[in-house]
């Protein structure tokens, strides 16, 4: 009872010990808000990344391609944990505008696969279909009218239409021949940063080329947003035919058509890593999980938000300095009371213990109190920046309209408890200095 009398008094009588409740709650504060904003960003990454990748990706280990048999997709949804299977191939191309002189290419990244399938495994989510033309990122999509339906272009829509016509004519007495039409072309959903920062717009038609012999045209037929620039700057989706031809992956005579690849889907709360040992077993292919995939890029966000980390701790340990020199002051303004204790029969362990416990609750209240004010301006950041119109996460740099905020409770803590570490060793050697004060020094320098 008695340290934690002379510590309570010690501290809230104390200017000096202010100070050091003050520059705690700072440096509790400030990293809360820093490694928020930080660790938001790492889980919207990996968000993101999960969002646009499969649960598996089954590819052939020897060769790029593979036979795309029904037997083989057989083989793969009956794996125990499959709940659908999608086959797709991908590969680089350049993509050039009617009618240009070959001068303008855009370098993209072609993946071909058949929509309802890619779609059953869950990675074309409606949010990121059909984003406006402009760069902010907060615009309502596109109206149907300006845009197509995946691959299926304006021009598609009216020549379904006239085929439904023509097949539904005999029922109602009308003649079945209709006036010859022109088949349109296939149609590609294209990242919306490529398609509006490279003079392109709905409705244009390009050639894909990979640098082979084959050249396919193709019809910007809707846009993607996958919240992942790097992938948005390069991504054009095209039907799996089109793909195949690009890639002289087409069936030829007995030969049937090949694909690069399946992308699978579990059932919820399979466990991913033994589906994948059971499809290289079934069907001899290689099996990579959708963070195998993404690896690189999220290892990329997490060892910055690491090394973040690693200078806000640093910060921390310069208050270690604040916290001795309040402490130390507050000793030796205390020399004579202490003195006195230690005369009247107070144990040593008691004074170097009420100065550790001063120590502890400033070290426990204000970072309590940093957390508070890291997560309120947590809070704040996102409002002020629509009250202001001042982007304080640049939205073409984050690529994302609002600064991706973690409310993690395990990011506050951290830095409590190391705030408490480095606050109790500050403390540690002035505590020792006044339990070793001399009561009998003490009162011949007061006569």
């Amino acid at each position: 009872m008695l340290a934690w009398h002379l510590g309570c008094r010690y501290l809230r009588r104390r200017r000096a010990a202010w100070l050091a409740l003050a520059a705690i709650t700072l440096t509790v504060a400030m990293p809360v808000v820093v490694m928020g904003v930080m660790q938001g960003w790492v889980e919207t990454m990996a968000k993101q990344s999960r969002a646009n990748e499969s649960d598996l990706t089954m590819e052939p280990i020897a060769s790029g391609e593979v036979a795309d048999l029904p037997a083989l997709r057989q083989t793969a949804s009956a794996v125990p944990g499959v709940a659908a299977v999608s086959p797709f191939v991908d590969t680089f191309a350049l993509m050039l505008p009617k009618g240009g002189d070959g001068s303008y290419r855009v370098p993209c990244l072609v993946d071909a696969m058949e929509w309802s399938a890619d779609e059953a495994v869950g990675r074309l989510a409606p949010a990121g279909l059909h984003p406006a033309p402009v760069f902010d990122l907060q615009t309502p999509p596109l109206a149907p009218d300006r845009r197509g339906t995946g691959f299926l272009t304006p021009a598609w829509r009216d020549h379904l239409c006239l085929q439904g016509l023509a097949m539904m004519a005999p029922l109602a007495g009308l003649p079945a021949a209709l006036p010859p039409y022109l088949q349109p072309i296939a149609g590609a959903v294209v990242g919306r940063e490529l398609v509006y920062g490279n003079r392109l717009r709905l409705g244009t038609t390009v050639s894909l080329t990979n640098g082979g012999s084959a050249k396919v045209m193709v019809e910007v037929s809707d846009t993607i947003g996958t919240g992942i620039n790097q992938l948005d700057n390069l991504l054009c989706l095209v039907p799996l035919p089109v793909g195949q031809r690009m890639t002289d992956l087409r069936a030829r005579g007995s030969l049937p058509a090949r694909v690069a690849g399946y992308r699978i889907r579990c059932v919820p709360g399979a466990d991913l890593h033994r589906v994948s040992a059971d499809l290289e077993s079934a069907c001899g292919m290689r099996v990579r999980t959708w963070m195998q995939s993404r690896w690189c890029q999220l290892k990329f966000m997490e060892l910055q938000r690491n090394i973040l980390g690693l200078v806000m701790v640093c910060i921390q340990v310069i208050a270690v300095f604040i916290v001795y020199a309040v402490f130390s002051t507050l000793v030796a303004e205390k020399r004579h009371d202490i003195g006195v204790l230690l005369g009247l029969g107070a144990q040593r362990r008691q004074i170097a213990g009420a100065f550790l416990l001063a120590g502890l609750v400033a070290c426990v209240a204000g970072g309590l109190l940093g957390w508070a004010i890291g997560w309120s301006l947590l809070a704040a950041i996102n409002p002020f920046t629509r009250l202001t119109g001042i982007p304080l996460y640049p939205q073409d740099v984050m690529y994302t309209p609002d600064a991706p905020v973690s409310w993690s409770p395990l990011v506050p803590l951290f830095f409590i408890g190391v705030m408490t570490v480095v606050g109790l060793l500050a403390v540690l050697l002035p505590a020792w200095r006044a339990s070793r004060i001399d009561p009998i020094e003490t009162l011949r320098e007061n006569e």
